[in-house]
This record gives C-alpha cells, sequence and structure tokens, in this order.
C-alpha cells in the first residue's frame, strides 16, 4: 500500500510516487494507493496508475477527500480503478 499524507505539488513529489508506484508493481498484483489530506492528484500519477492496470494490476485508490473522490468520477476513473471514498 501506498499512502500519500500530503498535497502533491511538485514535479519532483509527483516523480518520487511514480518510483514507488513502479517498484509496487514491480512486485504485485494489487496494489492500494491511499490519499490523506491531499487536493490535487497529478495526471503523471494517474498516467502511472493506468499503466499499471495495463500490465493486469488491479488498482485500488482509497480517497479521504471529497473533491478528489469527484474528480475521479467526473474523469470516469471509478471505471477503470476501484475507487473508494
Amino acid at each position: 500500500m501506498l499512502e500519500i499524507t500530503k498535497p502533491i505539488i511538485t514535479i519532483n513529489e509527483a516523480d518520487e510516487i511514480i518510483t514507488i508506484l513502479e517498484k509496487l508493481g514491480s512486485k504485485y498484483d494489487n496494489i492500494t494507493v491511499q490519499v490523506k489530506n491531499s487536493f490535487s492528484f497529478p495526471s503523471s500519477i494517474i498516467a502511472e496508475l493506468e499503466k499499471l492496470k495495463n500490465e493486469g494490476k488491479t488498482i485500488k485508490i482509497i480517497v479521504s477527500d471529497d473533491i478528489i473522490y469527484e474528480l475521479f468520477k467526473n474523469l470516469n476513473l471509478d471505471k477503470i480503478f476501484v475507487v473508494k471514498g
């Protein structure tokens, strides 16, 4: 499980998360990302999650913020990933 506990603001922060996701994807078939206290979710991270999904990984995203949850629903990402609010 990857737990994101603060807003992802810089490109470096997004790159760090992508690197962690790549490592998780090389080891596990089921990946859970828990997003707490974040009001943003960069598209580069979404792209990495889609890549992992296309590799056959199961992606579950748990969000604690209604805005991020609505973002995932509005982008129809809840059709690609398991998204829980």
